[in-house]
């Protein structure tokens, strides 16, 4: 009966994994690589910009909202836009089902 040995084997696994996965937990918070701690801080000052400036680009020039705006300008020309219509809301279908002749039920004879 070699059901006790795989038992054994499966449960060492299983505890090694735990423990690798809870030593990563432990760091959670904590960078400990210098290229992880800059990319953090670049988030960081990215979320402050993108807070300043509700509802545009961060880093802006002119130019580049030039730019932006024609780019949008021709995806809605492309894609159906206009003034009046939201591209960010996902399109109604309406379809309609098609009208068919009434078949003969009966069976013939």
């Amino acid at each position: 009966m070699n059901v006790i040995p795989r038992i054994q084997k499966s449960a060492l696994g299983m505890c090694r994994r735990n423990l690798g996965i809870s030593a990563v937990l432990a760091q959670k918070g904590q960078a400990t690589d210098p290229i992880q701690k800059l990319f953090l801080q670049k988030l960081k000052e990215y979320d402050q910009k993108a807070k300043a400036s509700p509802g545009k680009l961060v880093d802006s020039n002119p130019q580049i909202e030039r730019e932006f705006k024609t780019e949008m300008d021709r995806i809605a020309k492309i894609y159906g836009g206009g003034a009046n219509v939201d591209m960010t809301k996902f399109p109604n279908f309406n379809f309609t089902d098609p009208v068919v002749d009434p078949i003969n039920q009966q069976a013939p004879k």
